[in-house]
Parts: structure tokens; C-alpha cells; sequence
């Protein structure tokens, strides 16, 4: 579809929103295209361009997250659970709900976050790789 200038409809689909990032396509391809990356690149620019479908977790995920990544330069599930603890309905919730809790008792998931060493290092890092404006 990129090839034959379908854009707009490329940027309409869900489906590099669904992609599950293991690389599986990009290592099979025999032409040698890294599918994968352009998953990535797919979701960065309907993201810059708000060409997103709004009910989509994924984009709001993925801004969460990042702000999380630049603030603290780790991540803390704790932080993003409770906005998309409800997406998978009652049942959804209790599993999640349960998983933490098995997590918290094995010492798997911090109660608090932490942040990392030399902060302001590691933001000047990302900011020359990601644009950071409105983000930290």
C-alpha cells in the first residue's frame, strides 16, 4: 500500500498498532525489509499526526509510557495501570488486579518508583533521537 501511494489508507488501518514488535516479519522477509521498523515509524507518524483511530490503546500507551521514560528513565507499570486497567471489561480487571498483587508478594513490581542516575544526562540522550517539546 505504501508503494502504490495509498498513504491515507495506510495511516487508516489499525494493523501496526496490533504489531507485537518481535521481529519475526523482519527476520522471514526475503526481501530484506525491516518490517518491524516500519511498524514503529507507522505509529510515531500517525502519533505526530494525529491520524490515529482514538479508541486505539496503543497511542495513548505509547505517550504515557514516554513521558514516564524522559521523567524517570525507567518504567513503573504502577504508573500506567490505572488508565487502561478498565479497557478489558470486569474480568480484565480482576486478572490484572490479581497479577500485580503476585508480583508485589514476589518482589517482581516496586511499590515506588526509581528514577536513574544522572537524569539530566540521559534527557539530553533522548532529546537528540526524540523530539521532547511538551513531554518532560
Amino acid at each position: 500500500m505504501i508503494h502504490a501511494n495509498l498513504k491515507d489508507d495506510v495511516l487508516k488501518s489499525t494493523t501496526f498498532w496490533y504489531c507485537a514488535s518481535c521481529y519475526n516479519c523482519t527476520v522471514r522477509c526475503p526481501r530484506g525489509i525491516n518490517i518491524a521498523e516500519m511498524m514503529y515509524g507507522l505509529k510515531r507518524y500517525s502519533m505526530w499526526r494525529s491520524t490515529y483511530d482514538k479508541s486505539l490503546i496503543g497511542p495513548d500507551f505509547s505517550e504515557r509510557f514516554i513521558k514516564m521514560i524522559v521523567k524517570t528513565g525507567r518504567s513503573w507499570e504502577p504508573a500506567l495501570a490505572p488508565s487502561f486497567i478498565f479497557k478489558g471489561g470486569v474480568k480484565g480487571f480482576l486478572y490484572d488486579t490479581q497479577m500485580a498483587l503476585r508480583l508485589v508478594r514476589r518482589g517482581r513490581m516496586p511499590m515506588t518508583p526509581s528514577k536513574i542516575k544522572r537524569i539530566k544526562g540521559f534527557r539530553r540522550m533522548l532529546g537528540r533521537i526524540i523530539p521532547l517539546a511538551g513531554v518532560e
